[in-house]
């Protein structure tokens, strides 16, 4: 069967995403299948195809059949199990890249580094930055090592099993950030499949969904050097609690919204 056959045959998965597993199966980049679509394909790529595409009409994650996905850019390896990098987490990295100076040393720390794409890429724009993370999975832990040496900055990311501040007990940092696991417990059986195979201690966040952040709110100042800030990734309808949250604790937050218009991260610092 030809690639243009292969792509046309009736399916509930995008065209798009049909196009990048069908280029991940020949080895190819997305845009040159296009340049092939009288190509004929053999027998054992065609069947893998369409039992990949079975699995993704079933619901189960492209990422984690790709074996990776782009965050900010570049490309990072991805398992089942720990957490896809997402378009809206590229806003915290944004956020946290705004208030690092390029010819500054700095010394951050990650609180559940997943993937490490967030790590890795602040170390990658910020090249006299020294970053520490931690997770609790070491599934994780591996996975950002594996990506750290990829992307060539594994002699500037620390990393630590442990769980939020345990494995720096003592230290302190220019900044912190984390992603956190923030959905309520009650949602977990409500979540589409798919997500649901990132791993229930990636994404649920306690019984209310925000327990992580008044743990974190009691603990970060004293791991924090004077002048230092946090910025962590919130739940679209967490704002308005974590900011007083934070404002009774004794921090200013500001909250920046996603490209929905949904809250999407926190910066607090010390009033």
């Amino acid at each position: 069967m030809k690639v243009e056959e292969l792509l046309k045959k009736p399916s509930r998965v995008s065209l798009r995403n049909r196009q990048l597993l069908l280029a991940h199966l020949l080895k190819l980049k997305p845009s040159e299948i296009y340049l092939i679509s009288d190509m004929e394909v053999s027998k054992e790529v065609e069947d893998e195809y369409l039992k990949s595409l079975s699995l993704l009409e079933e619901g189960y994650p492209l990422q984690y059949l790709l074996g990776e996905w782009d965050f900010y850019g570049r490309t990072f390896k991805v398992e089942e199990g720990v957490l896809i990098p997402r378009s809206e987490t590229e806003i915290l990295v944004e956020k946290v890249l705004e208030r690092i100076p390029f010819d500054e040393e700095r010394i951050g720390f990650e609180i559940g580094v997943g993937t490490g794409c967030i790590s890795i890429t602040l170390l990658l724009e910020r090249s006299k930055l020294i970053m520490y993370g931690d997770d609790i999975q070491d599934k994780a832990i591996e996975l950002a090592r594996t990506n750290a040496k990829i992307h060539k900055v594994e002699n500037r990311f620390i990393l630590k099993k442990g769980n939020m501040f345990e494995p720096v007990e003592g230290m302190v940092f220019d900044f912190v950030v984390s992603n956190p696991p923030y959905i309520p417990e009650s949602e977990w059986e409500k979540l589409p499949r798919g997500v649901r195979l990132e791993g229930r201690v990636s994404l649920i966040g306690g019984k209310y969904g925000y327990e992580f952040y008044e743990r974190f709110g009691k603990n970060i100042e004293r791991f924090l050097k004077e002048g230092g800030f946090f910025a962590l990734e919130i739940g679209h309808d967490q704002g308005k609690v974590l900011k007083e949250l934070f404002l009774k604790e004794g921090f200013s937050v500001e909250i920046f919204k996603d490209y929905n218009g949904q809250d999407r991260v926190m910066v607090g610092w010390k009033l």
